[in-house]
């Protein structure tokens, strides 16, 4: 199966069953997507801002001062942290692994997969809530919160690199922070520009990072969801598929996700001017009409951009799941050797 034919193939696949597309735009937001949708109508506290918040806090801790306030404060924080981790992460996982087997279900996908040969997964692709026999686990419910609970694994242990290269990132960051705040090396530059530029190695180790997470853990979780594989069985596969097919595992996650900022970014930019006016004309109650239209303007505009970045996250989601279902043979290309034989029961070549 070549690489375009996964990502041609995925987006037809996801076009048809708009019924992944809340889906896929719910698991985007829970996993902090929201904080982008909602940019464009926050207000983010300047330098200034934050360090007349803060100064009073950090100067209590130098002196070895810390208030029972501070303590509840950040004690509610990492708890709060980690509720999102474990709540929103299992939720996220059940998400995710119903839109995988919603497309592995299309019959298209069904086609292809009985067109590839593929016979290792077709138990698990029974209905979600059912048990499926699989040739790896046995049976297994594929619809039940267990499987979740081992997707949400599968994906933490994915991003243990990328929590390393954000801890040690931070320290560096910090460091270089406290040197330009004491001694700036171009006054007339953005702080942030400034720690950026003399912070590439963090810049490019993070991106790295979460692109091997996010990547192992697409994979893993596809197998968890849809083959019944157990956490570390999928890791494996995972990890064994992208240094197999590194340019198609590369091209699978960087297509969709540069398509995704194309839809954002403008997206973003529309809110953004809408929400503006809308500012502005509220300035003027006594005429309603102008209040009225910038309201409706922002929603609508807000509303396209929510409605496109479901379907290309919808998009992002399908072509990890067409191409794990029919990864074993060939982009609907019959499983039988005598070529030119046409079969009734969907072995067929389906282009």
């Amino acid at each position: 199966m070549s690489r375009g034919a996964a990502l041609t193939g995925a987006l037809l696949i996801t076009l048809a069953t708009p019924a992944t597309w809340p889906l896929a735009l719910a698991a985007f937001l829970l996993r902090g997507g929201i904080l982008l949708v909602t940019l464009p109508i926050v207000v983010l506290p300047t330098p200034v801002g934050l360090g007349n918040v803060l100064a009073p806090t950090i100067i209590s801790i130098a002196l070895g001062s810390v208030e029972v306030v501070v303590v509840a404060a950040a004690t509610a924080a990492v708890l709060g942290g980690l509720a999102w981790l474990v709540v929103g992460g299992w939720l996220t996982a059940a998400l995710e692994a119903e839109g995988a087997r919603i497309v592995s279900r299309d019959e298209e996908v069904a086609g292809l997969r009985a067109g590839a040969g593929m016979t290792g997964v077709t138990g698990a692709l029974s209905t979600p809530g059912t048990t499926g026999t699989t040739g790896t686990t046995g049976t297994t419910g594929v619809g039940d919160a267990r499987v979740a609970g081992r997707i949400l694994i599968a994906r933490l242990i994915a991003y243990l690199p990328l929590g390393l290269a954000l801890a040690l990132g931070s320290i560096r960051f910090v460091s270089v922070t406290y040197d330009e705040l004491t001694v700036p090396s171009d006054a007339t530059t953005s702080i942030v520009l400034r720690v950026l530029r003399a912070t590439p190695d963090v810049v490019i180790g993070v991106g790295l990072a979460w692109m091997v997470g996010e990547i192992v853990g697409a994979v893993a979780a596809r197998r968890i969801a849809l083959a019944g594989d157990p956490v570390l069985a999928a890791l494996r596969s995972a990890v064994a598929m992208s240094v197999r097919h590194p340019l198609a595992a590369l091209a699978r996650f960087w297509l969709p996700t540069l398509v995704l900022v194309v839809v954002l970014a403008p997206s973003a930019l529309a809110a953004g001017s809408a929400w503006t006016a809308v500012g502005a004309v509220l300035g003027d109650p006594a005429d309603p009409v102008p209040v009225l239209a910038a309201v409706v303007l922002f929603v609508v505009l807000w509303g396209v951009g929510l409605l496109l970045a479901a379907v290309v996250c919808a998009w992002r989601a399908a072509v990890w799941t067409v191409a794990e279902v029919i990864g074993q043979g060939t982009f609907g290309g019959s499983s039988h050797r005598r070529p030119g034989d046409w079969r009734t029961d969907g072995s067929s070549a389906t282009l």
